[in-house]
């Protein structure tokens, strides 16, 4: 499980960096929306595995099955992403738009903590 907590944590990271490299119009924004979607279904997973009963073992199995899926997904968003923007990736100011948009679209996301919410909305205005 704490395997699963590092590579989670490790591709969330990685988009972050990814994605704090990208730009504003229609479509970045699409892809922003696609990708916080995701990194808000890690964090409810990551969630429900810390508070799931060790001894609900079945429990636990289903939600290390969700957490894998959902990896393979973030892998393939991220290597998207990095072709789709390879050039913009390297632009600060496409890099600066895009990880406003990405903070923009994580705010709905009702498994942000508290501090993240704080953080991402002093951070957009």
């Amino acid at each position: 499980m704490k395997i699963t907590n590092v590579l989670s944590i490790l591709l969330i990271t990685g988009m972050i960096f990814v994605a704090a490299c990208s730009g504003a119009d229609k479509e970045v924004k699409k892809d922003a929306v696609v990708i916080a979607d995701a990194m808000c279904r890690n964090i409810e997973i990551m969630n429900k595995l810390r508070t799931a009963s060790p001894a609900d073992s079945e429990l636990i199995t289903k939600l290390q099955e969700d957490a894998h899926k959902l990896q393979i997904e973030m892998t393939i968003l991220y290597k998207e992403f990095e072709e789709k923007y390879k050039e913009e990736v390297k632009n600060e100011k496409f890099s600066k738009e895009f990880s406003e948009e990405l903070r923009k679209a994580m705010l709905p996301c009702p498994y942000l903590s508290k501090e993240d919410r704080e953080k991402f909305e002093k951070e957009i205005e």
